[in-house]
C-alpha cells in the first residue's frame, strides 16, 4: 500500500487547497475564505480505502487524546476562582 492508495489530489483546486473564486449558478463569485470547497483547503480527497482507515483508527486516536488531556472539571478545580482571589 502506498499513499496514493489512501488519497488523491483534488481536481478542482489542483492540490493547492485554494480557489480565488467559485461559480454559483454559472456566475463567478469571489471566494472570501479562499479555501477549496471540495477538499476543504487540504488539497486532497481521501479514497474509499483512506476513509476506511480513518474510521478504523479514529476510536484509538480519540482514546489516546482523552488519556493525554486532563478532564475539564479537574482543570477548573486547580484554577482559583476570581471571586476567591478578591476576598
Amino acid at each position: 500500500m502506498v499513499i496514493n492508495d489512501l488519497k488523491q489530489t483534488c481536481t478542482l483546486c489542483g492540490g493547492s487547497g485554494r480557489l480565488a473564486g467559485i461559480r454559483n449558478m454559472g456566475i463567478p463569485q469571489i471566494n472570501p475564505g479562499g479555501q477549496c470547497h471540495r477538499c476543504r483547503g487540504r488539497g486532497f480527497l481521501l479514497t474509499e480505502l483512506g476513509e476506511d482507515l480513518v474510521r478504523l483508527l479514529r476510536p484509538f486516536v480519540e482514546e489516546m487524546i482523552a488519556e493525554a488531556m486532563p478532564s475539564e472539571p479537574a482543570r477548573r478545580e486547580e484554577e482559583p476562582d476570581e471571586e476567591e482571589e478578591q476576598e
